[in-house]
């Protein structure tokens, strides 16, 4: 009983609470001409529909019914003291613009955007025509400008010709862009549920994601740094470093910054090498060349080969077969007149000239002549090589230690070895029938 009591004390509170609130919200007369009604504190937002979906008025009115705009097709809700609006005149495509008002029906934001959303944070997105594509930047509500996706950058992604504009019946602020990736919904202002929300806001810097196969970056402020456009990210580093994080497009690479999201290198480069001593190996139309980690050429694409930066400032690099060195700002350091040059290590390279290997210094002069038939790079303090069929251990210095015969050798021991053998078994049966025949006959 006293449960039941208690049931209907909170019930009759909940309606007198309801009735308190209906009539502090009790409508003016004048609002009954119009068909839509919200209030904002001292202001209110009020929509005349003639013809549903086609042709409709809305107006921000003060409490008595003055209007403070003149006639607008769409104003949406007020946030952070800014309300989206669309004014009559559509541009020349025929599509809504939106701006910003304020409470006193003041234009903050001029109307040039082709779709947009409520402030958040002090911050919205808002899309425009960008040709050939559709563009994404986010503004504060001054309308400055805080980022531009680099939308230029992602050729067949985003098109104006390939997008949908639609707007929800006789609301022309719900309007947004579309696309369609595999059938399904794909937009430039990328949202997330309130779950990813959190897993972001607890990220530690910037976080790719995938959407329908394709990855984007958004970081901590919820700006998406690159469109939902490529078609890999090097999260494991096998491609990437020295502050840059290497992403794919198409058939192109190019890198972001792993910290904030920027694509700092577009995606331009059909290949690219491990980074090394702050600089980045990176091919274009069949040539590798080198960038910084800004994105700025440091040596032209000439070479065929190329590879990594040592402790020794040194590179390894070809043209047309030939093979020398260069250092980092691109000088070469010994002349590329070598059928093979390996990169350096321990202050010394590999070297061949027709089918003779030697070893030279970072000055180019020979530690060793050009006498072995095969020989390897110093990844170790000492290295092996061969010749005449004899093994040696090299060291730095060029003096050599006798270890053991070369596989040929080996080979031809074993081979050697073996027709013996079969020799001797062959010949020791024949001798054996033979005693066995002569004893057989004397008997």
């Amino acid at each position: 009983m006293g449960l039941l009591t208690f049931r209907n004390i909170v019930l009759l509170l909940v309606l007198l609470r309801s009735a308190g609130t209906f009539a502090q919200t009790k409508p003016e007369p004048w609002l009954k001409e119009y068909d839509e009604c919200r209030e904002y504190g001292n202001v209110y937002i009020v929509k005349k529909i003639s013809k549903p979906c086609r042709a409709y008025e809305t107006f921000l009115t003060d409490k008595q019914g003055r209007k403070l705009t003149p006639a607008y097709r769409d104003i949406g809700d007020f946030e952070e003291g800014l309300a989206e609006f669309v004014p009559m005149a559509r541009s020349r495509e025929g599509q809504g613009l939106h701006g910003f008002i304020d409470k006193q029906g003041r234009v903050v934001i001029e109307p040039r955007y082709v779709s947009t959303n409520q402030f958040h944070n002090g911050k919205t997105w808002v899309i425009y025509r960008a040709e050939p594509h559709y563009g994404l930047s986010y503004i504060d509500k001054t309308g400055k400008e805080l980022y531009r996706i680099p939308i230029e950058h992602f050729a067949t992604d985003y098109l104006i010709s390939n997008a949908e504009v639609k707007h929800q019946c006789n609301y022309d602020t719900k309007e947004d862009v579309l696309w369609w990736l595999h059938g399904e919904r794909l937009i430039l202002n990328f949202n997330f549920t309130p779950f990813v929300e959190q897993e972001i806001r607890r990220a530690n810097g910037i976080v790719p994601f995938n959407y329908l196969g394709k990855f984007g970056v958004i970081d901590q402020n919820f700006i998406l740094k690159v469109p939902v456009a490529l078609d890999a990210i090097d999260v494991n580093y096998t491609y990437s470093g020295q502050g840059l994080t290497r992403v794919r497009y198409g058939d192109k690479y190019g890198y972001i910054n792993p910290l904030t999201g920027d694509l700092v290198v577009p995606c331009d480069y059909t290949d690219t090498r491990k980074p090394t001593n702050g600089l980045f190996w990176v091919k274009k139309n069949g040539k590798w060349g080198c960038i910084d980690k800004t994105g700025a050429l440091r040596i032209p694409h000439l070479y065929d080969e190329a590879t990594g930066f040592t402790a020794e400032n040194r590179s390894a690099v070809a043209i047309k077969g030939k093979f020398g060195h260069i250092d980092k700002s691109g000088t070469v350091r010994t002349p590329l007149t070598y059928d093979f040059a390996s990169y350096y290590n321990h202050g010394i390279s590999m070297v061949r000239v027709d089918d003779k290997y030697g070893y030279i210094d970072t000055t180019g002069r020979f530690i060793t002549q050009l006498i072995y038939d095969e020989a390897f790079p110093f990844d170790r303090p000492t290295t092996h090589v061969e010749r005449s069929w004899l093994r040696f251990e090299l060291a730095q210095d060029g003096s050599e230690a006798f270890i053991g015969f070369s596989y040929k050798l080996k080979g031809l021991f074993i081979i050697a070895g073996t027709l013996v053998f079969i020799w001797l078994n062959s010949l020791f049966y024949r001798i054996r029938d033979k005693f066995r025949w002569g004893k057989r006959r004397v008997s």
